[in-house]
């Protein structure tokens, strides 16, 4: 599982003609001029968010800027572009590099993570703006998500929270990743994460495929560590017992959530059942009744479809892909 990944470079340019300079940057590199929403919602690790306005302006803050420009590519070849291109380089009279940005993925209700990191830090709580005009070279943004932390963040929205640290990003990020588990842990209801074992059945034995279909998505959900794989017999009744492929997952999400993204791909996209996966919590079998935890009556198939939509969204282009010609495969063999 990724906890912290680096988020985009900011810098704020003061030029002689921004227009000018936009459209000289855009004949050598890709350049997109959007809004500050817009550009964060691109942004991926190996990127740049600039924030160009005129030299005569003397304000470093985002809002004062005369256009906001997203380039693909890191700080480093940027400015080496700038520094190699004649009409580039003069047009430039100032540079000042901007805080460093990490992201930081959190439990459900992580509230305590983010303070337990304000306490060991001295850091304080910012929006993305503010941490921007007020933060510097030196200094870092982070940004707490709930949701797993891809190449970018999507959206604002999903932003939980965010501190600024007096702290180098590069120094901040390697204390991080070795610290995350346990801010993580810390953090968690009972301090305990989940040992669970998922039973796939398959009536026609398509268990390979079926395995890859089901690792796709938990990988791009980030979902937890696979622990261990073996074959085993379900004795679901008296003198009968069930082959099944066993999975053991470690996560931090919870049993139900586990369960919600398994009841969700029991289906494929035709509203075929292709399969049947068990969850179990220790010794306890978690129910799809238990997901929405109310008394009401739910349609199976409806219940698990509006919950596949949900997911879905949220996987890459690239699982996607992957996906459904897994899926499709599975089709053709059963």
């Amino acid at each position: 599982m990724n906890f912290v990944r680096s988020g985009p470079r900011y810098l704020f340019l003061k030029v002689k003609d921004p227009n000018l300079f936009s459209e000289n940057l855009s004949q050598k590199t890709e350049v997109r001029r959007l809004n500050f929403k817009a550009a964060i919602k691109l942004a991926a690790e190996e990127s740049v968010i600039i924030f160009l306005s005129d030299q005569q302006n003397k304000s470093f803050k985002v809002e004062d800027s005369d256009l906001i420009l997203y380039l693909p590519l890191n700080s480093t070849a940027l400015l080496a572009m700038i520094l190699n291109n004649e009409e580039l380089s003069r047009a430039v009279k100032n540079v000042t590099a901007g805080p460093g940005q990490l992201v930081m993925r959190i439990p459900e209700n992580g509230e305590k993570v983010i303070e337990e990191i304000i306490e060991s830090y001295q850091a304080e709580k910012v929006s993305i703006l503010e941490g921007i005009d007020r933060g510097s070279a030196n200094s870092t943004i982070i940004s707490f998500t709930e949701q797993p932390i891809k190449s970018r963040l999507k959206s604002l929205k999903k932003v939980r929270n965010n501190i600024l640290i007096d702290k180098e990003s590069t120094l901040l990020f390697e204390e991080l990743r070795r610290d995350a588990v346990r801010y993580i842990t810390h953090g968690l209801e009972d301090h305990q994460w989940s040992e669970l074992k998922i039973n796939i059945y398959d009536s026609d034995e398509l268990y390979e495929l079926e395995y890859k279909r089901l690792i796709t998505i938990l990988s791009d959900l980030e979902a937890g560590i696979i622990l261990g794989e073996s074959w085993t017999k379900d004795h679901a009744f008296a003198l009968f017992s069930i082959t099944a492929y066993q999975v053991r997952l470690f996560t931090f999400l919870s049993p139900i959530e586990i369960k919600k993204i398994l009841f969700a791909f029991e289906y494929n996209s035709e509203g075929e059942r292709l399969v049947d996966y068990d969850l179990f919590n220790k010794s306890k079998k978690i129910s799809w009744s238990e997901i929405l935890n109310d008394s009401k009556r739910h349609d199976r198939k409806e219940l698990a479809f509006k919950f596949r939509d949900e997911i879905m969204q949220e996987l890459s282009e690239g699982a996607k892909k992957k996906y459904f010609k897994i899926e499709a495969e599975i089709m053709k063999e059963s």
